[in-house]
């Protein structure tokens, strides 16, 4: 069996935070019928991903890391509210948050995120 080159992105813990929560967020999906949850999610990863591969410094690659940044907060916002009318169970609702307060925190830390 041959071992698998990682893709760019990969190198990137930001991007391997949001990836990360993916399979915890399809399960709060299932839970609590909102089928949006982890189309947002690829959303996110999409718009960091444009990010990478903008020029450093551009307003582009600020813009889409912005977006993914502001994206996984609005995603923190949907699990409260998830949480707070009883949708999905209490502990997997926990895991969700822990996945996706990682991948805001990694996101936050990449330059021209977060206003200096």
């Amino acid at each position: 069996m041959r071992k698998r080159s990682p893709h760019p992105l990969e190198q990137h813990p930001s991007f391997r935070a949001v990836v990360a929560a993916t399979p915890v967020f399809a399960d709060v999906a299932r839970a609590s019928d909102d089928g949006e949850l982890v189309g947002r999610l690829a959303i996110a990863a999409c718009d960091l991903a444009s990010g990478f591969a903008a020029p450093p410094g551009s307003t582009i690659r600020f813009g889409a890391r912005r977006r993914a940044w502001t994206a996984v907060r609005e995603l923190e916002r949907s699990l409260l509210a998830i949480r707070i009318n009883r949708e999905a169970p209490v502990k997997m609702i926990a895991r969700a948050q822990r996945a996706i307060d990682r991948a805001d925190v990694m996101i936050s830390a990449l330059p021209g995120v977060v206003p200096s």
